[in-house]
């Protein structure tokens, strides 16, 4: 039984500290979110919502760029003229930022434009979406009405998978001992 107790033990002191190491790191996991750019005059998705710190990574299929439609503000950005690869933008203050194609449209114009909304605090729903194969079709953005619910990623989900665990032996392990 001693034994057993210490085996206990030792195990849950090992999962209580795996899980505050997951906890401690949590604040790195971010949820940057992915625009397809191209083929064809589009940006997809063309609305994405992500949260101070969390970046928007262009993915370029053809001749574009990801051009801010303000030259001036809290965030400005140009990807320059791009054939393909990838260019990214890290987002730190919140508010609603139009972009466009300077290749096929202009500031404020509706042949290839597209937002970035950026919201306070947590990981944001936006999904990474799939490259489109054939003409894509609007789609809505989900709009929250207050804080959005984190939306974790695998490892995330393992990290609490283990606080979970950890924090269950432990409850087990000290109504035990009384």
């Amino acid at each position: 039984m001693l034994v057993k107790r210490a085996i206990g033990s030792g195990l849950c002191g090992l999962l209580v500290t795996c899980a505050l190491a997951a906890l401690l790191d949590a604040p790195r996991l971010r949820a940057d979110q992915t625009v397809q750019v191209g083929p064809g005059t589009v940006f997809s998705p063309a609305t994405v919502t992500v949260s101070p710190g969390e970046a928007v990574v262009w993915n370029f299929n053809e001749f574009h760029t990801s051009t801010s439609d303000t030259a001036s503000g809290p965030e400005v950005w140009d990807s320059g003229f791009l054939l393909s690869g990838t260019f990214s933008h890290t987002f730190t203050t919140p508010g609603t930022y139009p972009y466009y194609c300077a290749v096929h449209s202009f500031p404020g114009g509706t042949a290839m434009n597209g937002v970035v909304q950026v919201v306070g605090g947590g990981v944001t729903p936006t999904p990474t979406p799939i490259p489109p194969t054939t003409t894509p079709q609007e789609t809505a953005t989900p709009v929250s009405s207050g804080t959005p619910i984190p939306a974790l990623g695998s490892s995330g989900r393992m990290l609490f998978a283990l606080a979970l665990a950890a924090a269950g032996l432990a409850a087990l392990f000290l109504s035990g001992r009384r």
